[in-house]
């Protein structure tokens, strides 16, 4: 099994949605993220977007719908909990196969909250991801624990508070200790700032299965559409570092 390589895709592009879920996986990439609102850091998309996408979907191919309802913080109280769990069970009625989502308190895992969007997304068979809101946890090592007691699939993290704004390549010593906490129990997904210059260094800091990388803006050209040889460069990179090292 190759390197796993995760495109988020602007939901909110109709007029070339399709064409981008095709082009990703026709370049390698094993799964799409398909987030709406980019510029308010990646919402919930329409039943439509969900649809769009779904319907460009290859056999093989894995669609991670984001269940983000609203921005600016990470905090699920009961209502917006029914609102998720609502977008859990209508991203499964439209063909999605895992969903994106994650909950907190104050600094700490919303457990009781987790646990819930976790045993909706398992009723429909859906993978489960816990996004960036891992990046807002103090104790980032007793999270990771309870998210593998939970069930979660993968967590999504850069390394670096969620609140700095600060690339990838800033994280890279958290990233290591996050990657030996997890243990193989669960998959970390590497995002914020992923490009075909850094795709080296990340691909590097663990083996497949345990580590995928997780690309936006790096893998668009200056239209804003997937670009096929960015795609091809960073999964070309997973394997480059080490014969050149060999």
């Amino acid at each position: 099994m190759g390197k796993n390589l995760e495109i988020c895709l602007n939901a909110d592009d109709h007029i070339n949605l399709a064409n981008n879920v095709k082009t990703a996986f026709s370049a390698g990439a094993s799964r799409i993220e398909l987030c709406g609102a980019m510029h308010l850091a990646g919402l919930s998309p329409t039943a439509d977007e969900i649809e769009t996408a779904a319907k460009a979907l290859p056999s093989n191919g894995e669609l991670l719908v984001m269940v983000r309802p609203i921005a600016n913080h990470f905090n699920v109280d009961a209502a917006l909990l029914k609102t998720m769990t609502s977008q859990i069970t209508r991203a499964a009625q439209l063909g999605a196969t895992g969903v994106v989502f994650g909950a907190i308190a104050g600094n700490e895992l919303d457990v009781a909250a987790t646990s819930t969007l976790v045993e909706c997304a398992k009723h429909y068979q859906l993978a489960s991801t816990f996004h960036r809101a891992f990046d807002c946890i103090a104790d980032s090592r007793n999270a990771l624990h309870i998210l593998c007691e939970l069930g979660v699939d993968r967590i999504l993290t850069n390394g670096t508070r969620w609140t700095d704004n600060k690339d990838v390549m800033q994280g890279l010593n958290q990233l290591k200790s996050i990657i030996a906490d997890a243990k193989g129990q669960i998959e970390i997904v590497i995002g914020g700032g992923v490009t075909t210059n850094n795709a080296p260094i990340l691909w590097q800091l663990g083996s497949e299965n345990l580590i995928s990388l997780h690309a936006y803006s790096g893998v668009l050209n200056r239209d804003g559409l997937v670009d096929p040889l960015l795609i091809n460069s960073i999964l070309q990179k997973s394997t480059y570092e080490q014969t050149k090292h060999d």
